[in-house]
Order: C-alpha cells, then structure tokens, then sequence
C-alpha cells in the first residue's frame, strides 16, 4: 500500500509542474491567477491526504525530520500566521485577493507541499525524472514566450507588448521562471549521463535563459548575474584538483566582467539598446536618496509602516493599507497608474512591512539554511559539487530577482520546490530508516482512508471549488451588466448565493463595473424603465459596498467606490442628502491617505457645492503644498476660483504655477486658457 501511495503522491507533484500552464482568459476574472491557485490547491490538498496515509503505513521512513530546512520552512509558516492575526487587516492576510490569492491559506498549501516532496522524494533516480519533468512542463510556457515574442505578440492576451509573459500573465513572473529552469536545465545537463536527456536539458535550460530576456525584467538579469558569479566562484573553490577547468572557468569569470564593463561603458549605443532587458537595466536610475522613482519611493514608504509596527508587521498582503497612510504626493509625478500599491516589488522591504522584524529575520534563514543544507551536505560528500555550486547560484539569483518584485503563485511553487530538493539531496537517506529501530509498514484501514478521503473532497469543493465557480458567474454578470443589466444582477446574485471566502472580491468587482454602467445611463439620459434599473442597480451596488466597508474598514477603495454612488445617486435623485453620504465618506478616506490628490480633487469640488469655499480652497492648497510640481492642483484652484468669481485670484494661482514651471496637461491649459486670456495661452502652449 506504501508504495502505491508514493506513487500516486509523486504523480501528483509531477501534475503540479504543470500549473503555470493554466490560464482561462474567457472563464475567470484574473485568469492567470485564479485557476492556477485553485488547481494547485486542490492537487496539494490530495496530496496531502495521501501523505497522510502514507504516515499512517510507514511513520518512521516518511515522517518530517529536523532539518535545518524543515524547521525555517515551519518558523516562516508560523510568522505569517501570527502577522496574519496580529496585523490590521486579518480576513485580507489569510485569504488575499483575486489578483494574489497568496494569503495564509494558499501559504499553507505550499508550506505542505514541500514537506510531502522533501519526505517522499529521496533517491536521486527519482529527483532526476521529476526535475526532468519541470524543466519540460515549463519549457513549454517558455516556448509560449517564444511564439509571443518572435510569431504573434497578440497571443494570449499579451497585447503587443515587447515583453512577454506566456501562460503567467505577468513578464516578471515569467522572467523569474525562466532563471529557474535555465539553472534546473544546467544541473541535469551536467548530471545526465544519456545524450538524448543532455540534449533535453540543454535544450529547455537555453529556452530558460532566453526567457530572462524575453520577460525583460531588471532584477532577474541582476538576480542571473549574481547567480553566475556564485556559480563560477563555487567551481573554482571546489575543483581544486582540474587545473585546466579551473583555468577555463575563470577565464568565462574575466571575459563576463569585461562584457558587463562593455555593456555599462556603452549603454547608449544602438546595439545595447536593442538586446532585450538589457536596455532597460543600464538605463535605471539606481540613486536612492532623495529618489522620485516610484518603486523606490515605495520602498520608503515600507520602512515608514515597519517603524510604526517593528515586530509582527502590518499582516501579509495588507502593505496597501501601510501605503495608503504614508502616500506621498511625489507619486502622482509619475502618473495617475502610479498612485495605488499593493506591494512594495521588493521581498525584503515588503516583508519588513507586512511581516515586520521577526518576519524579515525568519525570511533570510530560508536561504541561510538552504546555504548551510548544501555546504554541510558538500563537505559530508552526501550532494556533489555541481549541486552545490548550482544550489548556492540559484539561491542567491532568486533572493537578487526578489529584491525588486515579489513572489508569485508560480515562483512560490519553483521556489519551495526546490528547497524540498535542497533538503532531501542533503540527507544520507541510506542512513535514516536504520535508527536502532525495525521499521514495520502497516496496512491503512479502510474506514481511515474513507475519512480522509471524504475531508479532502469537502475542504477541495468548498475552497476551491466553490471560489471558482463564484469567480466565473460573476464574471458573467459583469458582461451582461452592459448590455443586459437585468440578467447581469441575476447573475450577481447567483455568485454571492455561492460560498466563497473572496466574496469581497466579488462585490467589489461587480460594483465597480455598475457605477460605470449608471454613469453612462445619466450620461444617454435614458427612458424611465431604463432609470429604474439603474436604481436598481445602484440599491444593489451600495448596499454590496457597505458590506464590505464593514469587512475592510480601512480600505478606502470602498470609500472611493461608495462616494461615487452617492454623487451618483445625488444626480439620479436631485437629493443633496447622497451629497453628503459622499462628503462623509471623502472625509473618512482622507484620514487613512492624507495626501491622496484623488480624495483631494473629489471632496473639493462637493465642499464647493455646499458653499464651503475655505474648505475647498484648503484642499486644493494642500495638494499644492504636498507637491508644488503637480499640474492638476494648481488649475483646479484657479478654475475654483473662476467659478466664484474671483478672478484676479485665479490668474495669480495660474501665473504662480508658470513662475515655478508647472507643466499642464491638456485640461489644465484650456483652463489657463480660460483664466489668463487666449494670446497668453497660445504663447504657452508654443513654447511647451
């Protein structure tokens, strides 16, 4: 019975490889995400369950042992349960959103998924074919990536872009990936003793390598060249006996240095400009003090969040309300696309803020016990030395890549993969099942296997499951909503009929797409019937939101979300009462951002409309006063003060901004154009 269970567990990991191949464009909101999170759930889940059996019929040989490993993996599953339920947002941190679905919950899932591969995976003859097995499953997305970048740039919904993202919907997760099937494919190049599988491992570790390219992501190529440095300065530790390839191996050192040198030294000609990634990576701006880039600001902001919370953090997944209340107006110069984070692209100073100092501490002991796994592992002669060397590479070209993004459903599963590989490769397996103990397999009862079974299909169905088909009839209500708004709230009302922990996703979702909708109806000035469904659509949307609110407190998405109903409704009703709802929640968003222009250029223009001028001025000043650079402020000020008459004010406001070299936009020049007279106007927008 053992062995069969460990066959099936082993077909199961190998099934997961193929996950990152899942995306459902016409099924799911979030394709790239959802079903592969309730695929991979659902298999760990199973799995799980067979681990389980199997522990029942062998305890001795399959049990989790204290590794240095297994005890990192375990301390950093435990901090983020306990920022979880110490941090500010506790439903956000364990189930996350559509868009991540990395909450405590999935986290769980991979936390069992490396210890079910790292105890049942042991022998190298196995690890062989299931790394085989990766390195082809994502092969294939990297060929996607090919056909995308090279045939048809619309494929997969990729739009054109000239970095390209296959099957995971994003070009850095897709960079990231292929980093780690480019060092899977070195080691069984190297390892492979069959031409045919040295040439299916060159084969897919080339395509990885490409792909770093193809994603065109900055910090991956950093994260590959740090990773080929530790690469090169293990060889030349280790193979102290081949003069000649350590001679070879530190000529490919010197000629690597020189290329970098090359490619810094002439980063502005035409030949660097076109290599992929490449171009992007010399042209960064990598001064950090003082810096306006909006990632680096970002990072700010999450060692601001870290010092009002140091120990457990602000909770996983929960930096976007940190970000929200540290917001800076600087970010706005970077456009509108700028101004929401949820994370902060950089694992360490995310961690920090969401997972605070004990978070960040038990993060770096991952890769510090990966490092201590193989170079004990290496000195016990348990793991040669292309295990080593590719081990420690790959390990700090992941922690580099991470440095500048954040971690993925794809690279948690690559990642926690392969330190379950690291762990079981550092264990003399030939040793363990004889400790002064005669090991005895069992046979699994029936009634045990039924029990399992019946808990596994019941935790699959209503987490993953049922989130899925939540996620697809919403999906259907939001395109009918258009066209049919109607069948669009039957829909509606079909999806929150069905259990799902991202029931916040989904009236999110929904009433974001009908405050579009109602908009557009006032806008047609539609037939009677067509109001009433609108007001049916609104009751139904607001009272959705206040739900919410009630859930997320401290999302001031909601706010934005209801304050646009309410002035909505305002319009619909002529009743000043909704003005007010609006006006209340404008207000409770601005103490969570205090800073947030968007909050800002909203209230003012209500504030105007219930006469309270000092009100609105001060708004309008303090967008001014947070960012002088900002455009929009200054126009909005000065058209404020057109339409109360003011206009010697309005042209001071205007010509303040000229002196200082605020550049408008377009709205913001009809208005100077309005303010300050059209010859003044023409003058301007000559010179711009």
């Amino acid at each position: 019975m053992s062995r069969k269970l460990q066959t099936l567990i082993k077909l199961l990991i190998a099934a997961t490889f193929f996950v990152p191949l899942i995306v459902l464009p016409s099924s799911y909101i979030f394709p790239f995400i959802v079903p592969k999170i309730v695929w991979f759930r659902s298999l760990a889940l199973i799995m799980l369950g067979g681990y389980i059996l199997l522990l029942a019929s062998n305890w001795q040989e399959y049990k989790i042992r204290l590794t240095p490993l297994n005890i990192a993996i375990g301390l950093f599953f435990i901090s983020f349960g306990v920022s979880t339920f110490a941090g500010v947002d506790w439903y956000h941190s364990f189930w996350d959103n559509h868009e991540r679905m990395l909450g405590l919950f999935t986290i769980f899932h991979f936390t069992a998924y490396y210890y079910i591969i790292s105890s049942v995976i042991k022998e190298w003859r196995d690890w062989r074919w299931i790394l085989r097995i990766f390195l082809f499953a994502g092969s294939i997305v990297m060929f996607i990536g090919f056909w995308q970048k090279y045939v048809d740039p619309n494929f997969l919904l990729n739009q054109g872009s000239d970095r390209v993202s296959a099957t995971l919907g994003n070009a850095i997760y897709f960079s990231g990936y292929g980093m780690f099937l480019f060092f899977i494919g070195l080691l069984l190049f190297l390892k492979e003793e069959i031409k045919g599988w040295k040439i299916f491992a060159l084969v897919g570790g080339i395509l990885g390598f490409l792909g770093i390219f193809w994603g065109g992501t900055r910090g991956t190529l950093l994260g590959l060249a740090f990773g080929l440095l530790v690469l090169c300065l293990s060889y030349l530790i280790t193979l102290k006996e081949y003069k000649k390839t350590r001679k070879m191996i530190g000529i490919i050192l010197a000629v690597g240095v020189a290329l970098v040198l090359l490619i810094v030294g002439f980063r502005n000609s035409a030949f660097v400009q076109k290599i992929p990634g490449v171009s992007r990576l010399v042209d960064t701006d990598f001064t950090i003090k003082n810096s306006k880039i909006p990632r680096v600001m970002a990072w700010g902001i999450a060692y601001d969040a870290f010092k009002e919370k140091p120990v457990f953090g602000w909770g996983p997944n929960n930096y976007y309300f940190a970000f929200n209340k540290y917001y800076r107006a600087e970010f706005l110069e970077s456009g509108w696309g700028e101004t929401w984070f949820d994370n902060a692209h950089n694992i360490i100073m995310n961690t920090l803020a969401v997972q605070g100092g004990v978070g960040i501490v038990i993060y770096f002991g991952l890769f510090g016990a990966g490092f201590y796994s193989l170079i004990k592992a290496y000195h016990k002669k348990i793991i040669d030395q292309h295990v080593l060397a590719i081990g420690l590479a790959f390990l700090v070209a992941h922690f580099v890549h991470n440095v500048t993004v954040f971690e993925d459903p794809t690279s948690y599963l690559y990642f926690f993969f392969f330190l379950a590989f690291v762990n079981s490769q550092s264990l003399n397996h030939s040793i363990i099942p004889s400790l002064n103990k005669k090991i005895v397999t069992k046979e699994v009862s029936v009634g045990l296997m039924v029990v399992v079974g019946l808990v596994v299909a019941l935790f699959v169905y209503s987490t993953d499951i049922n989130p899925a088909r939540a996620n697809m009839t919403v999906l259907d209500s939001i395109r009918n909503l258009g066209t049919n708004p109607e069948l669009g709230m039957e829909f509606y009302k079909t999806a929150v009929a069905i259990p799902t922990p991202h029931i916040d996703d989904i009236r999110n979702d929904f009433s974001r797409t009908a405050s579009t909708i109602i908009s557009q109806v006032m806008q047609e000035n539609k037939a009677d019937k067509d109001l009433k469904l609108i007001q049916d659509l609104y009751d139904l949307s607001a009272t959705e939101l206040l739900k919410n609110q009630i859930l997320h407190p401290l999302d001031i998405r909601v706010n934005v979300q209801l304050a646009q109903l309410y002035i909505l409704e305002t319009q619909i009703k002529k009743d000043s009462s909704f003005a007010l709802k609006a006006e209340s929640e404008l207000k409770d968003a601005l103490v969570k951002s205090p800073k947030r222009q968007q909050l800002q250029f909203t209230l003012a223009p209500l504030e105007l409309q219930f006469g309270k001028i000092d009100e609105a001025t001060k708004l309008y000043q303090d967008s001014i006063n947070n960012d002088p650079l900002i455009g929009e402020g200054w126009w909005r000020l000065a058209y404020m003060y057109k339409q109360i008459g003011q206009i010697d004010l309005a042209k001071k406001t205007i010509q303040e901004a000229l002196n200082r070299n605020v550049v408008f936009d377009s709205t913001g020049q009809q208005v100077e154009a309005e303010v300050m007279g059209a010859t003044t106007t023409a003058k301007n927008l000559k010179i711009k």
